[in-house]
């Protein structure tokens, strides 16, 4: 099951967001309409909470939505709430074990699968196609992506490297992909593809003001009595 796949409660974004002040409400509807499904980022047995966290930065940062972890050999790690700034609040965050089972789910909604490796690749990071939905991959920060996943990857790519080393750290990789991509797709992805629809803009509003309620089902109860004829 995906998260962020529901509507939320529907009333809830008009009934709580009352309470917020207007310069609030207004920083939330507007980073509504820049967040993004057309680009979703997957963390493969990442371990490091500092690493979890910075990833989910970028992805907030990025206007990404989507972020899922997939655990085929270790736990699910923790977030450095340090590190995150609390980017994981904002972000719709699943979690798999079966990798094919979650491969097959987004091949079925229409997702493309690139994964970055650090050799015998046949893309660049700015040749990498974006005419179709793309998940980025990145794998164990030792491991880096299981074999297993090979066979269902449509495309492998690398981010130039000049130096000594042979890879960047895997947070750095998220920034460097995630920022490289949202900045192409917004120049060359029409906007109707790669922003979420006013449906899905309305149903992520609901699920934030959930998030963010202390006593969601009381509040929505007295607010409701309130607003009764």
């Amino acid at each position: 099951m995906f998260a962020g796949e529901d509507d939320g409660i529907a009333d809830a974004w008009d009934l709580l967001s009352e309470r917020l002040n207007e310069s609030r409400r207004n920083r939330m509807m507007q980073i509504a309409q820049e967040r993004t499904a057309y680009l979703r980022l997957c963390l493969q047995d990442v371990h490091d909470p500092h690493n979890v966290g910075a990833c989910f930065r970028s992805a907030e940062a990025s206007g990404v939505q989507y972020c899922d972890f997939v655990n085929l050999y270790q736990k699910f790690a923790k977030t450095s709430s340090t590190v995150a700034k609390g980017a994981n609040h904002w972000l719709d965050i699943s979690r798999f074990k079966d990798h094919k089972a979650y491969l097959e789910g987004l091949k079925n909604r229409g997702y493309k699968i690139a994964a970055a490796y650090p050799t015998d690749c046949a893309y660049e990071l700015d040749t990498l196609p974006i005419d179709k939905p793309l998940v980025v991959a990145l794998g164990n920060e030792n491991a880096g992506l299981h074999d297993d996943w090979a066979e269902h990857v449509d495309y492998r790519f690398s981010i130039p490297m000049y130096g000594m080393t042979e890879s960047f750290n895997v947070s750095v990789s998220a920034a460097l992909i995630l920022y490289s991509l949202t900045q192409r797709c917004r120049r060359l992805v029409p906007p109707e593809q790669f922003f979420l629809s006013e449906k899905d803009r309305q149903a992520l509003l609901n699920r934030w003001m959930t998030r963010h309620s202390r006593a969601l089902a009381s509040e929505l109860e007295n607010l409701r009595r309130l607003k009764m004829p």
